[in-house]
């Protein structure tokens, strides 16, 4: 599964499962919080 940052459609493919990510994880491209992420399969 992925995550997609909805604003700027970034793929997260860190090496941390997203679920683990910090509450306070911002995209690295447009700087959107993690709940503008969908899971996508």
């Amino acid at each position: 599964m992925k995550y997609v940052c909805q604003i700027c459609e970034y793929e997260y493919d860190g090496d941390v499962p997203f679920e683990e990510l910090p509450e306070d994880y911002e995209c690295p491209v447009c700087g959107a919080g993690k709940d503008q992420f969908e899971a996508q399969e």
